[in-house]
């Protein structure tokens, strides 16, 4: 893949920012880069960072969450996407 995000040092948080192509999640939602946008404001997409350690020091892994669908992005150091994954667990069993 040759997309990439952007990985910014905020020193006022001690803390990383990463910037990520709506495009990138849109694809996996089935949805425009602008209806993520919304969505992510609006709180019905969520998400998730995590830092790698040890063989994946270096290494951002991004989980979105969409009702029952999930995706995930894994950078490198310099914002690359290494991979991406979905997966849409679909309607929940129903109750008994």
């Amino acid at each position: 893949m040759t997309a990439q995000a952007r990985i910014r040092d905020d020193d006022a948080l001690h803390n990383d920012a990463i910037e990520v192509d709506a495009t990138l999640i849109a694809a996996a939602f089935d949805l425009t880069p602008d209806q993520v946008m919304r969505e992510l404001r609006q709180g019905i997409i969520t998400s998730r960072s995590e830092h790698g350690i040890d063989t994946d020091a270096g290494r951002r892994r991004l989980t979105f969450f969409r009702g029952r669908k999930r995706v995930r992005i894994v950078l490198d150091a310099e914002g690359m996407v290494l991979q991406q994954t979905s997966l849409d667990l679909g309607e929940p069993p129903p109750h008994r």
